[in-house]
């Protein structure tokens, strides 16, 4: 039992480094954001190009593109042995800290469920499992497409054999969709979205406030047992 109050724990520390680590990623604008810095990577491109028209002996027209092409390739490969990372890199960090979020809570979650299910434990632990689904209720939703957007990418639900989607209508800060949209892997400011398998379009917020609510259904859950032995203080320094 104590085994999966600390694996439980440890669900808890991990979603919260996903939300610093997130938190962190969405404070820092992109470096392509950076008028300064896509000024100079634009010069370097062109002393690169004469480069090799250069070495060439000069191009003619027909060569424009293979110049082109070759130039880019060694300007990437320049920018990436100084430390520099591709833009589709960069613009995804924050995606994939929002899914590691997106996993902890639902590992929490279920984790819980079968806790609760265990011969001996407090009755409440059913309640405190019932009060993840009341502070998130698109969670399970949300990850089961994170889990199956191959299903999803082609408009289809879940189970064995998926039906169609049948898509409901949207609206928020970024989109407004009366007839209804497909959506996957979304960012509405801190707010993780997809469509889900019954087709209503679902969010999870990775912020502190969710932290917070996580962390209430946690001491919950550990305050109903009867414990012995020095008190400790959690995390670790």
């Amino acid at each position: 039992m104590q085994n999966q109050l600390r694996l439980l724990i440890s669900q808890f520390f991990e979603a919260n480094l996903a939300l610093n680590l997130f938190i962190s990623a969405t404070r820092n604008p992109p470096s392509f954001a950076d008028r300064e810095a896509w000024e100079r990577d634009s010069t370097r491109r062109a002393e690169i190009s004469r480069e090799i028209e250069q070495e060439r002996g000069g191009c003619g027209s027909a060569d424009w593109d293979a110049v082109r092409l070759e130039a880019e390739v060694r300007f990437k490969r320049e920018k990436w042995a100084n430390g520099g990372i591709p833009r589709e890199f960069e613009h995804n960090v924050p995606f994939v800290y929002a899914r590691a979020f997106l996993y902890a809570l639902d590992a929490f979650d279920k984790m819980l469920g079968v806790l609760a299910r265990e011969t001996g434990v407090p009755g409440e632990l059913a309640e405190w499992h019932q009060k993840i689904e009341d502070a998130f209720p698109n969670l399970r939703g949300v990850r089961n497409t994170a889990q199956h957007i191959e299903d999803r990418a082609r408009g289809l639900g879940a189970g064995k054999n998926p039906k169609p989607l049948d898509l409901k209508p949207v609206q928020n800060a970024l989109i407004n969709a009366p007839g209804g949209v497909l959506i996957l892997n979304s960012l509405n400011g801190s707010r993780y979205g997809s469509t889900m398998a019954d087709g209503h379009y679902g969010e999870v917020d990775v912020s502190p406030e969710s932290m917070g609510r996580l962390q209430c259904i946690l001491e919950g859950v550990l305050a109903r047992f009867c414990w012995r032995g020095p008190k400790e203080h959690l995390p670790s320094a």
